[in-house]
């Protein structure tokens, strides 16, 4: 899995081994994800069997962050087994780009360099941070808005009801202890969820195939990834508006940001039943504000530019 192939390797494979080459680091992900759950519920019922009855209500007291903690530990012990072809997949990604930008990075540093100006420099590259942060910002209000919008718009329309088992994943997400949900679904859950399908998954695709193809199909598999057809919906149209970012952004900290944001904004509205106080005009007026809010951001996003600084350009020079 850590072996780099080439664009030009990769395209004399026949579509069988583009496929296993494409597919098989899922299966080891899901492979050790399991087997870490199989051991770790194992182990918690020898817990449970040696401990005193104040241990055992206390534990099925909270049966959900349990849960939640157990899920958690098998993320990262099945993002670890292959965290390296990973690591691989978003160097090579991100190394079009940074020697892309390395070489308008030289241009710029010659400028620099013939007046002898290095305050420029700095100026240019403090102007460059601001605007990334800026850019990321409205990364973040983005993710809200769109997350929200769609949210709210599922609940107008039964959709979210209408599935026993979205209904039944929603309880045990919603189940977790406050502070141990914004951990799980807010840092831990994105970081491995954009490790499998962008960082590793869909940059794959695009060497194996075209973009339009890594995109939808990457998103399909994140979305058919959640196990029930509400969240299969909800998860491929996150996962196109995510590979979208993933290409605008040019780093891996994108996706994981705007996942991040998603998940903790509906987390943190849900669990004190937010949504489910949404109805009629209510609801919709947030539906239409939410997606006029995600539409000017995405119209931002699009039409902008992410430069690297200066700095960081100037070290190959």
């Amino acid at each position: 899995m850590c072996i780099r192939w080439s664009r030009e390797d990769i395209s004399s494979w026949k579509s069988m081994k583009k496929a296993i080459y494409i597919i098989f680091p899922l299966v080891i992900y899901f492979l050790v994800h399991d087997a870490v759950q199989i051991l770790l519920w194992a182990a918690l019922n020898q817990l449970l069997l040696a401990s005193r009855e104040e241990t055992v209500a206390f534990l099925n007291a909270n049966g959900y962050t349990v849960q939640g903690i157990i899920n958690g530990l098998a993320i990262l012990c099945g993002v670890a087994a292959i965290w390296q072809a990973v690591k691989n997949e978003i160097s090579l990604a991100e190394g079009r780009n940074v020697n892309h930008s390395k070489d308008k990075g030289r241009d710029k540093c010659q400028s620099v360099i013939e007046n002898s100006e290095k305050t420029v420099e700095t100026v240019k590259n403090k102007d460059i941070m601001e605007k990334k942060v800026t850019a990321y910002m409205v990364l973040g209000a983005f993710a809200f808005c769109l997350a929200l919008g769609l949210n709210v718009l599922f609940h107008l329309l039964g959709i979210t009801e209408s599935s026993r088992a979205f209904t039944k994943t929603a309880s045990a997400q919603f189940g977790v202890a406050f502070i141990a949900g914004l951990f799980l679904y807010g840092v831990l859950s994105p970081l491995a969820e954009e490790a499998v399908f962008r960082g590793l998954i869909y940059n794959r695709m695009k060497r194996c195939f075209h973009y339009p193809i890594a995109l939808i199909v990457s998103s399909l598999l994140f979305g058919c990834y959640h196990g029930n057809m509400v969240q299969a919906v909800y998860g491929t149209i996150l996962g196109i508006i995510i590979a979208f970012v993933y290409e605008r952004y040019e780093s891996f900290a994108a996706p994981f940001l705007f996942h991040g944001v998603a998940n903790v904004s509906i987390f943190a509205i849900s669990y004190y039943n937010g949504l489910s106080s949404m109805n009629g005009w209510k609801g919709w007026s947030v539906v239409v504000i939410s997606f006029v809010g995600a539409g000017t951001c995405f119209w931002r996003i699009k039409g902008q530019k992410i430069e690297r600084e200066n700095s960081e350009n100037n070290m190959n020079k």
